[in-house]
């Protein structure tokens, strides 16, 4: 995310879904954001008109994450707009923040540089992505990984039909490399930093010439991870069994800090504590070492989530937000997307 401070205003720009993450903690009620968005032009006699772009000011109310479009909607009060768009003024309007274009947004008061800072420091290295590609001999799975986030892009069977005096190994590796082309494809589209290929040692000793010439002239690591299995199944093999591979790149599915907590809670040792409640009571004690969030509650819950995390900055506790679409993301899930592990128990304090 590009980002340019001043005393009393910030201008950034959205480059990837992970900003939002940081943008949910720098915009407050009261704020004003400037910057462009499309608006119903109606005519004189009240008719409905045609959409526009126009560059506007609104004064924040709130902020919704829209899922399906992976977008930030700020709402609030129209309080500047075009002179010639009549009636608008004082109106309410929602603002969808876009990616690659550049927002300012103006604090009634100076900005906190430190908390920004430190809230900077927390997510570096978002930028982090790895396109994994899991090899079987029926299919390529294809998913991105990124810091706060997993999507699974698709699947592509390898064709079993071959050519005349065709024998079965060139017959993957023709098939093979056709469907490498999907994968360079959405390299272009992702840009990750990194790709692993993971698949069985077999289908890895057979498909690795093929992968280093389609992938290697892409100017990005490939890493190579032997597992169990390739394909769609390899995909969430990957998620359990892959974490030392993610650790080197910074980047952590969160699978670890799921497991301790239910660890401790089958314990009842009272080090973990569960929900907004508890875990707000917990960090006012300083008790707190790693608050654990769900991508999907830490979007819904923005304003709550500042304030937990601006007490996460004051504590030097840790922050792991859990992508919603793994194995783990289900899990915390079932207890309400939002729990802490704890240095002691905070039962002993009250």
């Amino acid at each position: 995310m590009k980002l340019n401070l001043d005393r009393n205003w910030i201008d950034f720009t959205i480059e990837s879904e992970d900003d939002l993450y940081v943008i949910y903690l720098l915009i407050d009620p009261g704020d004003i954001i400037y910057g462009w968005t499309v608006r119903e032009f109606r005519g004189r006699e009240g008719s409905r008109g045609e959409r526009i772009r126009i560059y506007v000011g609104l004064k924040v109310e709130n902020l919704e994450y829209h899922a399906f479009r992976g977008t930030l909607r700020v709402r609030g009060v129209l309080i500047e707009i075009p002179e010639w768009f009549e009636g608008a003024k004082g109106s309410h309007h929602t603002m969808e923040l876009s990616y690659g274009i550049e927002y300012r947004l103006v604090k009634p008061s100076d900005i906190d540089r430190g908390f920004i800072n430190k809230v900077l420091e927390m997510f570096s290295g978002a930028s982090i992505s790895v396109l994994l590609v899991s090899v079987s001999m029926e299919e390529v799975a294809v998913a991105h990984i990124r810091r706060f986030g997993r999507e699974l892009l698709g699947t592509i069977p390898i064709q079993g039909g071959g050519k005349e005096g065709e024998d079965s190994l060139d017959r993957f590796r023709r098939s093979l490399r056709n469907a490498l082309t999907q994968v360079k494809q959405w390299v272009q589209i992702r840009r990750p930093t990194h790709i692993v290929v993971v698949g069985n040692h077999m289908t890895l000793s057979m498909a690795k010439d093929v992968i280093n010439e389609e992938l290697g002239k892409l100017g990005i690591q490939v890493i190579y991870h032997e597992q169990g299995e390739g394909g769609l199944a390899g995909i969430y093999e990957f998620e359990r069994v892959g974490v030392d591979v993610l650790r080197k790149l910074n980047i952590s599915l969160g699978q670890e800090y799921v497991d301790e907590v239910f660890s401790r809670l089958g314990m009842g040792n009272g080090l973990v504590a569960v929900g907004v409640d508890e875990v707000r009571k917990a960090l006012e004690f300083g008790a707190v070492e790693t608050l654990i969030v769900l991508d999907e509650t830490y979007k819904e819950k923005g304003y709550e989530m500042r304030n937990l995390i601006s007490m996460v900055l004051r504590t030097r506790a840790n922050l792991v937000i859990i992508p919603s679409s793994t194995e783990s993301g289900e899990r915390l899930r079932s207890i309400g997307g939002i729990t802490a592990l704890l240095r002691f128990p905070i039962s002993s304090q009250t």
